[in-house]
């Protein structure tokens, strides 16, 4: 008798998470298109009329408009972010070309970007079942704020080992750099929405990675000290897989 009243809550939250995602979305598309018109409106009037660029406040709006923009991409996001298309990937390529893409960002601001991983996790890293875009775009995050939040000299270092967490084996995922402490206020809410202490910052980024990493089955950690800031993601191995999903 439980286990049938537990059966019909699951399908009654899980009902009630779907409308909302859907409103979510109508929500969003909604507001893309009047912004789209009134963007295209203000377009079209400095096209006419060039002597508007020199309105004080005229370059505002549409820093405004884009940061608008930011806000509803984001927001769309975090509405889908759930929702993985897993496929066989080679994690081991995946990372490399996160590394490469910041390379060159990290050679101009004089920073070392490097990329280290256990031989054993060779054979795991080759063929891992994931949503290998929802992936990247969670490691493309943590390794761009690493490099906002370090200076000329520091480093940024991604390591990858398999690691033993309460007697069953994980994939250990590692972002570490050198910058400046975080301050405990700020770790004891860093995962939830819309809270940031960058300047223009949505506070989604942290939100989205934490999410697609618990939609994978792992988790995601923080920890800092004076000389090392470390985000740790925590994957369950393939052969874990099924396990923690029929659990």
């Amino acid at each position: 008798m439980y286990k049938e009243y537990e059966q019909q809550i699951c399908k009654i939250i899980q009902k009630i998470m779907d409308e909302h995602k859907q409103i979510t979305s109508i929500f969003i598309h909604e507001l893309r298109n009047p912004l789209s018109l009134i963007k295209g409106t203000l377009q079209y009037i400095e096209m006419k009329h060039c002597e508007v660029k020199d309105y004080k406040y005229w370059s505002q709006i549409f820093e405004l408009i884009h940061d608008m923009e930011h806000m509803l991409s984001d927001a769309s996001l975090l509405n889908s972010s759930t929702n993985l298309n897993i496929e066989k990937t080679n994690l081991l390529s995946l990372i490399n070309v996160v590394v490469e893409n910041y390379m060159p960002e990290a050679d101009k601001q004089k920073k070392t970007l490097k990329y280290k991983y256990d031989k054993e996790c060779e054979s795991v890293l080759s063929s891992y079942p994931c949503d290998a875009y929802k992936l990247k775009q969670t490691l493309t995050n943590l390794v761009k704020n690493a490099l906002e939040a370090t200076s000329e000299g520091d480093f940024i270092e991604i390591l990858v080992s398999i690691e033993s967490i309460d007697n069953d084996s994980m994939l250990s995922i590692q972002i570490n750099n050198n910058g400046p402490k975080i301050p405990e206020d700020e770790i004891n809410n860093i995962f939830l929405p819309f809270v940031t202490h960058k300047t223009g910052g949505t506070g989604i980024g942290l939100v989205l990675a934490k999410r697609i990493i618990n939609a994978h089955m792992g988790c995601i950690k923080v920890s800092s000290c004076d000389d090392l800031t470390r985000f740790t993601i925590l994957l369950p191995l393939p052969e874990n897989q099924c396990k923690l999903h029929q659990a």
